[in-house]
C-alpha cells in the first residue's frame, strides 16, 4: 500500500498505531476500537458474506465505524461499495435494476430488498463484539496482504445534483488512500490528533476525513455524526488527550455560532467544505470558537487538493504535486496522486502567485438574459442579504425567459422585489417568487435543483 502510513515509521511504531492505540472513541472506553480490532471485524463479515461476482452493496451506515467496517468487508470480496446520491425508492430501485446482485447495508430496509442480501448496524456490533473477546494477534504482513487485497476494488459516489442529475463518479480504494496521503501532509495527521465530523460518509469530503484521512494517519476519531451543538461538544469531550479538529459545512457552522456556547478548548482546528465560507462567517467562528478555520476546496471527481485559511488568505494552496493543465483561459483539468488522468474542474480559476490561485465562476453559475450577464451565486448573495429572508435561492428554468426564487420567509413579494431592486438589475428580478417553509437541501446543505424545478411545475 502507498501510504504516509508507513513511511519512516518502524516496525514497533506501525504495530502500536494499529494494535495498541484506541483509533474509534465511542460513548464508554469499553467499547473503543483499535484499527486492528476494526480491520479483523471487517474480515469477519467478508466471510459471512456469500456472493456470485460482482458484488455490488449500498452502504447508508452513518456511524464511522460500522461504515468502515461494512466498506472495508466488501472490498474484502472484490465487490462494489455504492454511496448513492440519496435514498429515495426511485433511486434505489434504479441502482437494484442496473445491479442486480445489490445488497444493503442498512438499518431502514426498503421493501424491494430482501433479507438474505441485508445487513444491519446491530449484527456488525455483533461481530466486533466477538472480535473484542477474542483480539488476534497483531501480524504486519497480514496487514500488508489485506490493504494489497482491496486496493483495486471500486467505490461508487454520486455529484450532489444540485444543479441537476446526480453524475456516477468511479474511484478504487488505491485512488482514495492516494489523495487521502496528499490531505494527510497537508494538515499535518501524522502528528496524533482527535476528528470529529458532522459530514455524511456517503460525500466525498465526509468519505475522505471520516474515513480515509483518520484511517491512514495518526488521527482518532469519533464514532458517530453529531449535529446538534451539545452534541458535538460531547463527542469533542470524549478525547481530551489530543488537540482535536472539527470538520463541517458552512451552513452547519452558521447555525453552530448562533448558540453562542463554550467550545473545549483543545478544540483548535475547524475543516469546512462543500460551499464557500463568507470571511465574516469564518471570523465569528475563530472569535467565538478559539480556532483556526480551514476552507477546503475539492470536487466528487478529484477528492480535495487544496486549502486556505479562511481568515489569513483569499488565495488557495494546492497539495503537494497538485498538476494543473490550461484548457481555455481561467479553465484548467487537474492531475494529482489519486487521479488516474487529468480531471476537468467545474470552477474557472486565476492563478495569483503560483500555484496559489483565487476561484472564479462555476462553468453553469452564468446566467445571460437580454444580454446581461451575473451569476446565480451574487444573485442568491443578494437574495439571502435582505433582511427577513432566512434561506433562499434563484433558479434558471429551461426554456423560461424569467428566473424563479423560492425563499423562506414572511415577506410579501412586493416587499422582496422591492429590496432586490436596490440591488440587482431589474432584468434578473425574479418571476415567479415561490414561498416555502424550507429549501430543499442535502446532508451538507446543497440546494436539490430537481425537487426545486417539481415545485416551480406545481404552481
Amino acid at each position: 500500500m502507498r501510504s504516509t502510513l508507513f513511511k519512516n515509521q518502524s516496525p514497533s511504531d506501525i504495530e502500536a498505531l494499529w494494535f495498541s492505540d484506541t483509533f474509534i472513541y465511542k460513548d464508554s472506553p469499553t467499547q473503543n476500537l483499535s484499527r486492528w480490532e476494526l480491520l479483523h471485524a471487517a474480515k469477519c463479515l467478508s466471510l459471512e458474506i456469500t456472493s456470485t461476482q460482482p458484488l455490488s452493496a449500498i452502504i447508508l451506515f452513518q456511524q464511522r465505524h460500522i461504515f468502515l467496517i461494512a466498506s472495508l468487508a466488501i472490498a474484502l470480496k472484490k465487490g462494489r461499495v455504492i454511496l448513492p446520491p440519496n435514498t429515495t425508492e426511485n433511486t434505489l430501485k434504479n441502482l437494484q435494476n442496473d445491479l442486480p446482485n445489490l445488497w444493503l447495508f442498512g438499518d431502514k430496509m426498503p421493501s424491494m430488498f430482501q433479507n438474505e442480501n441485508h445487513v444491519s448496524s446491530q449484527h456488525i456490533e455483533n461481530i466486533i463484539a466477538s472480535v473484542k473477546n477474542y483480539p488476534p494477534p497483531f501480524c504486519f504482513d497480514a496487514l500488508s496482504h489485506f490493504f494489497a487485497t482491496i486496493k483495486a476494488s471500486e467505490i461508487w459516489l454520486y455529484t450532489s445534483g444540485s444543479t441537476g442529475l446526480p453524475k456516477r463518479v468511479v474511484k478504487t480504494w488505491q485512488n482514495m488512500i492516494d489523495s487521502a496521503n496528499l490531505a494527510i501532509s497537508r494538515f499535518n495527521l501524522m502528528t496524533p490528533c482527535f476528528i470529529v465530523t458532522t459530514v455524511p460518509n456517503q460525500h466525498m469530503f465526509g468519505l475522505e476525513s471520516s474515513i480515509f484521512w483518520p484511517l491512514l494517519s495518526k488521527a482518532s476519531l469519533w464514532h458517530d455524526r453529531p449535529m446538534f451543538p451539545e452534541d458535538i461538544i460531547s463527542a469533542l469531550s470524549a478525547n481530551t488527550q489530543q488537540p482535536a479538529l472539527l470538520v463541517s459545512t458552512p451552513l452547519h457552522i452558521k447555525k453552530l455560532i448562533a448558540f453562542k456556547l463554550d467550545w473545549p478548548k483543545h478544540l483548535n482546528r475547524l475543516l469546512s467544505a462543500t460551499a464557500p465560507m463568507p470571511c465574516s462567517l469564518a471570523q465569528k467562528t475563530e472569535q467565538q470558537m478559539k480556532v483556526q478555520v480551514f476552507e477546503v476546496y475539492g470536487s466528487t471527481e478529484t477528492a480535495s487538493i487544496a486549502s486556505k485559511q479562511s481568515t489569513f488568505s483569499e488565495l488557495w494552496q494546492p497539495y503537494q504535486d497538485v498538476e494543473f493543465q490550461e484548457i481555455s483561459p481561467k479553465q484548467y483539468a487537474v492531475k494529482t496522486a489519486g487521479l488516474d488522468k487529468f480531471q476537468p474542474l467545474n470552477d474557472q480559476i486565476e492563478f495569483i502567485n503560483p500555484p496559489q490561485f483565487k476561484l472564479g465562476k462555476r462553468d453553469d453559475d452564468l446566467i445571460k438574459i437580454a444580454g446581461k450577464r451575473i451569476s446565480l451565486s451574487e444573485l442568491n448573495r443578494s437574495l439571502c442579504a435582505i433582511k427577513g429572508i432566512s434561506d433562499g435561492v434563484f433558479i434558471q428554468p429551461k426554456h423560461a425567459e424569467r428566473l424563479a426564487a423560492f425563499v423562506v420567509t414572511t415577506l410579501s413579494s412586493t416587499k422582496i422585489q422591492q429590496a432586490l431592486r436596490k440591488m440587482i438589475d431589474p432584468v434578473f428580478l425574479p418571476r415567479p417568487i415561490i414561498f416555502l417553509s424550507v429549501l430543499p437541501r442535502n446532508d451538507v446543505g446543497k440546494i436539490l435543483h430537481n425537487q426545486l424545478l417539481k415545485n416551480l411545475s406545481a404552481q
